[in-house]
């Protein structure tokens, strides 16, 4: 994070904009350059190489995306059990003390780490990956997306591991709360140095022993655009492919749906493809997205877009916070696009790990009761399935898209214009896996409704 005012020698982020921008200019063959182009190009590649190494904090950005699908752009998401705000205060319940004297739990902490992190995770360049429900002028969010990729340069091959968002972790100088809580609550309550990712980085090595070094953190809008200046993404699906919305326009529940087989989203498409969860839970959700992140990786190798990432970079820079460097994400992305898919595993930390957990604010949450179990995730990673087959099912067994409306029963559902106040009770909504809670329900007026929060 900037913390403080910009060195009178350092040259700022538009002047070096502005060199990035006549680097490609001339890249590309300017119409006064002409061919030594690529020589001024060298030299300017050389200079940006230096200036880029001292900016302490990147920002990239898309435009406000223009929706394409008539459907996707007419939903968005009401978040009824909480508004994004944490509540004020820490919480000091410890759910592993309930459960040790049930005879349920085994450790009085989420994971004991000892020896520090995963004999596998010790030499990989480790990476962030935080999406959060924030928009436009809002001030509070929830990181709905938390994803660790871990890099293995020397054997060529990377992982990719989904952590839950309702993974009930221990907060430091908090207390406890879920993990899609944390990014805010170290932005903005706790205010630590590193911002928001850095706590949940130490959150993540306290509880799983992974140690990451860099973070990328997607907001909302900037996932939309993404996928919108790549052309759209194909993804195909072996089963169609539905989750519950509430239309807050015809105060009516309905199915978004998308059919079997390949199936092309702009941007709009893709953010509630990623995002929906009513049905098949938070754990499906997570297999959605890997299987998103593979077929965007497919999208920039087929339309050469690598060229275009400096470009894509000035353009687009408001909606993403990194720590990295534009050099380094050019430097991520050739060793991505590199990889053979084989090598490229994914998994995700799920209900065959955790339990169900009831906190005594009457949140449903998920807690770690056996540690050995969720490290064992964390250490066979790397043997896991290729991420290419995230979310692959079997169309033989494939539920067909019901005809009628959804079987939802909800305690409140907001109205437009509504307020949710902040920690009130979960709705309990049937579908979640194990008794997960589902909490997302959908309007139908082109804004997120939370009362602005």
């Amino acid at each position: 994070m900037v913390t403080g005012g910009r060195h009178p020698q350092m040259p700022t982020q538009n002047s070096i904009d502005y060199l990035w921008l006549f680097y490609l200019w001339t890249i590309r063959g300017g119409t006064c350059v002409n061919r030594p182009s690529w020589l001024l190009g060298s030299l300017l590649f050389c200079v940006l190489f230096l200036l880029s190494g001292c900016q302490q904090k990147v920002f990239v950005g898309f435009p406000t995306p223009t929706p394409t699908s008539a459907l996707a752009a007419s939903i968005t998401v009401v978040n009824a059990e909480d508004a994004p705000m944490p509540p004020v205060g820490p919480r000091t319940v410890n759910p592993f003390l309930a459960l040790r004297r049930s005879g349920v739990g085994r450790s009085s902490a989420p994971l004991e780490t000892g020896g520090g992190p995963p004999f596998d995770w010790r030499e990989t360049d480790n990476y962030l990956i935080l999406g959060t429900d924030r928009r436009d002028g809002w001030t509070n969010w929830r990181t709905d997306t938390i994803m660790v990729v871990g890099l293995d340069r020397r054997l060529q091959r990377a992982a990719v591991l989904s952590i839950p968002r309702d993974l009930y972790i221990e907060i430091p100088g908090y207390g406890w709360g879920r993990i899609n809580q944390v990014d805010y609550i170290g932005e903005k309550v706790l205010k630590v140095d590193g911002g928001g990712p850095a706590l949940v980085s130490t959150v993540l090595s306290n509880t799983l022993g992974i140690q990451t070094g860099h973070w990328i953190r997607f907001e909302m809008n900037g996932f939309v655009s993404v996928v919108d200046a790549v052309g759209g993404v194909t993804i195909h699906l072996d089963c169609p492919f539905y989750e519950p919305i509430f239309n807050l326009t015809t105060n009516s529940w309905d199915y978004f749906t998308l059919p079997a087989g390949e199936v092309h989203m702009d941007g709009d498409t893709a953010y509630w493809f990623v995002r929906l969860r009513l049905r098949e839970s938070d754990i499906g959700r997570a297999r959605r997205q890997r299987q998103f992140l593979w077929a965007l990786r497919d999208q920039v190798l087929q339309t050469n877009l690598l060229p275009r990432v400096p470009e894509l970079w000035l353009a687009f820079r408001d909606s993403f916070t990194t720590d990295l460097t534009l050099l380094e994400v050019l430097d991520l992305l050739r060793f991505g696009i590199s990889l053979d898919p084989a090598n490229v595993r994914a998994a995700g930390i799920t209900l065959k790990e955790l339990q169900s957990y009831t906190t005594e604010n009457g949140a449903s949450v998920l807690i770690i009761a056996d540690p050995e179990k969720v490290r064992a995730v964390v250490e066979n990673i790397w043997d896991a399935p290729a991420m290419v087959d995230s979310n692959r099912q079997d169309s033989e067994r494939c539920e067909p898209i019901p005809t009628g409306p959804p079987n939802v029963t909800v305690e409140a559902v907001p109205t437009p214009g509504s307020t949710p106040v902040p920690d009130t009770a979960p709705i309990d909504v049937p579908g979640g896996e194990n008794g997960e809670e589902n909490n997302e329900t959908i309007g139908a007026e082109g804004q997120l409704d939370t009362g602005g929060g």
